[in-house]
C-alpha cells in the first residue's frame, strides 16, 4: 500500500480510493481498524493525497452482512472518505439485501458516509446487473446516504459488449452518485484490462453525460486475466511496475484530455 501510494502522488494524482476486493487483494477483516485505518489516512496524507472513497465489497444479502458493514462505515469514516463502495448481491436476495441497508442507514447518516452500490462485472441476475434496476432499487430506499456507483467497465464485461456504459447510465443518472472508470481489450483470448483509454471501452460520449461534479476514480486491475471472458483471475506474479506506472500516467492523461474537452464544450 505505501508504494501504491507513493507511485499515485508521484503520477500527479490529487486523491487514492484504498480498495479492499477479495480476488484482488489479500486482507482479512482485521483490517478494518481504526488504527489501520488511521494509519493509511496518514501515509496518504503525507504524500500529499486525500481519500474521497474506499471500496470494500461484500455481498449485503450474507448472513454476517450488517456487522460486516458496520465495520466497514466505521473504517471509511475514519479514512475520511464520503463514499463506501460495495456490491449489493444477487437479485433473489433483494428482501435481504435491503434489510442490512435499512439496519446501518441510521449509522450512515451518523457517520456522513454515502453507500455507494456498484454494479458487478461478471456474473449474472445481480440486483445491479444495469443501471435501470439499480435506479430502481436506490429510488426504493429515498436517501441520500444511498447511491449507484457506476462502474463503466463493468457494464461493457457484464453484457459481454452487448453494452456500453453511456447506453446504461442514461435512464439513471440521478441515482449515480461516484463512478469507477476501467478500460478492457477485447481479442479472441478473451479480457484484459488496460489503461483508460487504450480498450474497447466508449468513454467520450460516457463522459459527456456525466455531471462535471460527480466523482471518479481510476481502476487498473491489471493483476486480473479473463481468459475466454471467464470470471476474473489473479496472476501468480505481479505486474511489473514500469508496466503499471505507464498505466497509470497514460490514464490519468487520457481522463484529463476528457475533461478538459468537455470544459470547452461547456
Amino acid at each position: 500500500m505505501e508504494l501504491a501510494i507513493e507511485e499515485i502522488a508521484a503520477a500527479g494524482a490529487s486523491h487514492i480510493e484504498p480498495a479492499f476486493i477479495r480476488g484482488y487483494v489479500d486482507f482479512d477483516e482485521g483490517m478494518f481498524t481504526d488504527t489501520k485505518g488511521s494509519k493509511l489516512r496518514q501515509t496518504a496524507g503525507s504524500a500529499g493525497l486525500g481519500i474521497n472513497a474506499v471500496s470494500a465489497h461484500l455481498d449485503l444479502s450474507g448472513p454476517d452482512a450488517v456487522d460486516a458493514l458496520l465495520r466497514r462505515v466505521a473504517f471509511a469514516a475514519g479514512l475520511g472518505a464520503s463514499f463506501l463502495i460495495t456490491n449489493a448481491g444477487p437479485m433473489t436476495n433483494r428482501a435481504s439485501i435491503r434489510r442490512t441497508i435499512d439496519a446501518v442507514l441510521p449509522v450512515l447518516e451518523q457517520a456522513g458516509i454515502v453507500l455507494a452500490l456498484e454494479n458487478p462485472g461478471h456474473g449474472k441476475d445481480d440486483l445491479l446487473g444495469n443501471a435501470r434496476s439499480g435506479a430502481s432499487f436506490i429510488r426504493e430506499i429515498g436517501s441520500r446516504h444511498v447511491c449507484l456507483n457506476h462502474d463503466a467497465g463493468n457494464v461493457f464485461t457484464y453484457s459481454d459488449e452487448a453494452t456500453q456504459p453511456a447506453e446504461d447510465i442514461a435512464t439513471a443518472l440521478q441515482a449515480v452518485g461516484h463512478a469507477h472508470l476501467k478500460d478492457i481489450v477485447s481479442a479472441a483470448a478473451g479480457w484484459a484490462f488496460c489503461a483508460i483509454g487504450d480498450g474497447s471501452v466508449d468513454y467520450e460520449p460516457y463522459w459527456a453525460m456525466l455531471t462535471p461534479t460527480l466523482p471518479v476514480s481510476i481502476e487498473l486491475p491489471l493483476r486480473l486475466e479473463r481468459p475466454q471472458r471467464r470470471d476474473p483471475q489473479r496472476r501468480n506474479e505481479p505486474v511489473d511496475m514500469a508496466i503499471i506506472r505507464r498505466a497509470l500516467q497514460r490514464s490519468l492523461h487520457f481522463v484529463n484530455a476528457l475533461e478538459i474537452a468537455g470544459n470547452s464544450a461547456s
